[in-house]
């Protein structure tokens, strides 16, 4: 029952954030798959400089930029585990659905990778911005790399123009053995060819952003801890256009990326919470 009215509440918040441009809403406590494409660089000497984006300090092994082509309605697959994909509600730019047109961008950065194993890296951050109809920039040609959309900052600020919708940390977990590892691959992603790469991620609640509350699921469960956000990464180095030297490497690759998004108070209890802060202030007016 709550469910049916937490997704009804989410269809009419959803259609009202339509008519005003607002970003797109997630609906709560739901399996959740997004389907990310990405255009990065990967430099086994962590000496990467992301151009033009201040959260991006220093230097880093891996950094890149990403379009979200799907939203989808996921099935849970194991619970706790893993959650397979569904119904598509929503379709990158140029499909009409229930949200109107809009796109879900971002950018990736600060990942280290390990000089001793280049199939296993630390830290970095995933920033996501949503895109309205009358700001939506990113094309084909651009997820293609250059000459459209170069390794500069002018592509950059194409990714991240748009309205602020959460940040996230890869966390460790993916190697159940080392904490220190937050990304783990199959192969050397500098050595061409194709693979995989899976990591897990949390909300980095103290960033804000539309969609951090209903992304801050802690559902997945981990030998460290329980965590939001779990991606798998196929990746291959086909990217020309973003080498460069120095044994800078450019990659496409794709995430299917998974959450179940958080509950959210029922009625009741936001009832409850309303007349505890009624009686404080009552409390303290009485004692002044």
């Amino acid at each position: 029952m709550f469910r049916r009215i937490a997704l009804s509440a989410f269809a009419l918040l959803s259609v009202a954030g339509t008519a005003s441009a607002a970003p797109l809403l997630l609906p709560a406590d739901s399996p959740i798959y997004f389907q990310f494409n990405n255009i990065e660089q990967v430099n086994l000497a962590n000496n990467l400089v992301v151009p033009g984006y201040a959260p991006a300090v220093g230097t880093q092994g891996n950094w890149g930029l990403f379009n979200i082509s799907t939203i989808q309605s996921g099935a849970v697959t194991l619970p706790g585990i893993d959650i397979g994909g569904g119904p598509a509600f929503f379709v990158d730019d140029g499909v009409a659905d229930a949200f109107g047109f809009g796109q879900v961008t971002g950018i990736f950065y600060g990942l280290q990778i390990n000089p001793a194993d280049p199939t296993e890296a630390a830290g970095g951050f995933i920033d996501l911005f949503w895109e309205d109809a009358a700001t939506d920039d990113i094309t084909a040609a651009c997820l293609s790399g250059a000459p459209a959309c170069p390794p500069d900052a002018a592509t950059v600020g194409l990714f991240t123009d748009g309205t602020f919708l959460a940040r996230l940390q890869f966390a460790s977990g993916i190697d159940p053995l080392d904490p220190t590892v937050h990304l783990e691959s199959d192969v050397n992603p500098t050595l061409g060819g194709s693979g995989q790469a899976d990591s897990f991620a949390n909300v980095v609640l103290s960033a804000g952003g539309v969609w951090a509350d209903a992304l801050n699921g802690n559902w997945f469960q981990t030998p460290f801890g329980q965590r939001d956000i779990r991606f798998s990464t196929f990746f291959n180095a086909t990217l020309d256009t973003w080498d460069a030297p120095g044994g800078t490497v450019g990659l496409r690759s794709n995430d299917p990326a998974r959450v179940f998004t958080a509950q959210v108070p029922e009625p009741g209890t936001l009832t409850l919470l309303g007349l505890g802060f009624a009686a404080l202030a009552a409390r303290r007016r009485k004692k002044s």
